[in-house]
């Protein structure tokens, strides 16, 4: 809506002050920035311009994007900590009697349940707003997102051929190799990773963009809220038990965290999982605080 009603001018407003010099850089990136502002204003992410249903339901989308980037890292967590209880005391690898339950276990059955509860949550915000979707789609709201959805079936075949093509070689591999012990496998599993990752991104998209043309009824974006407050919730009890889980390790099994010759617990790829989890926290607790500014609106 602002590019078909400013256009025009600010191509003229560039076209005088740069003439045939070509927009240097600095414009540029000044132009990206007030269009990322001016839909994030439109979206009702910024301001009040927005209708107060709009602002609150993106707010709960921003969670969404938040859950799905902490998916991502608890799939790369869950690969990561692969036989992590074997390396405790205890353990099968261990000379040690074994103990009923260990710090370490405690975090990662919470984080499994909590996980499992969140997700629960996810479906059921989905399964609220089918009756909207398909009167969307009845009224010829398909051309709208066609693209993002092809898009994302496309992506989700390659990423099934992929996985299933993995796990024939997988299973053909030591545990050793599959761990790091093969170059070419490890390379491969990054390449899978990365198309995991476009599959979910890309099935976001197709979401958030049916989600933002969605007419909702106030009821209904209400209960949406309060899920959002649980998924919330849970990443943030996720992020804590993950990092009681990583706290605990270090002090009982430093070994399986270590990827130096010092021993010292501390690994660049749980690094970066950690890092991921504390940016998808962020981001569902900035979508939280944008419900909790505009839900009073949205009640009257």
């Amino acid at each position: 809506a602002w590019r078909d009603r400013y256009a025009d001018e600010l191509v003229a407003f560039m076209e005088g002050s740069y003439g045939l010099e070509g927009v240097p850089w600095r414009a540029r990136l000044s132009l990206v920035a007030g269009g990322v502002r001016e839909r994030a204003r439109q979206s009702g992410l910024s301001g009040d311009s927005a209708p107060p249903p709009d602002r609150v339901r993106a707010g709960t989308l921003l969670v969404l994007v938040g859950w799905v980037a902490f998916v991502f890292a608890g799939l790369s967590f869950a690969k990561f900590s692969e036989h992590f209880d074997d390396a405790l005391p205890g353990g099968i690898n261990s000379h040690l009697p074994p103990t009923a339950h260990t710090l370490p276990d405690v975090a990662y059955s919470i984080l499994q349940w909590v996980a499992t509860v969140a997700g629960i949550a996810v479906l059921l915000g989905a399964v609220l707003v089918l009756p909207s979707l398909v009167r969307y789609l009845k009224s010829n709201g398909w051309r709208a997102i066609r693209g993002h959805v092809v898009r994302a079936v496309s992506v989700t075949v390659l990423t099934v051929g992929a996985t299933g093509s993995l796990i024939g070689w997988a299973h053909h591999l030591s545990s050793q190799q599959r761990n790091g012990g093969d170059g070419l496998y490890s390379a491969t599993f990054i390449v899978w990773g990365a198309l995991v990752a476009f599959t979910l991104a890309a099935w976001t998209v197709a979401a958030v963009s049916a989600a933002c043309r969605l007419s909702l009824a106030r009821r209904v974006l209400v209960v949406e809220c309060a899920l959002a407050s649980l998924v919330g919730a849970a990443m943030t009890v996720m992020l804590v038990a993950t990092a009681v889980w990583w706290v605990s390790m270090a002090n009982e099994a430093p070994s399986f965290l270590s990827s130096t010759a010092s021993g010292a617990p501390v690994n660049p790829w749980l690094a970066m999982t950690v890092a991921l989890m504390v940016g998808a926290v962020g981001m569902g607790l900035s979508g939280l605080a944008h419900i909790g500014r505009n839900l009073q609106a949205l009640r009257h």
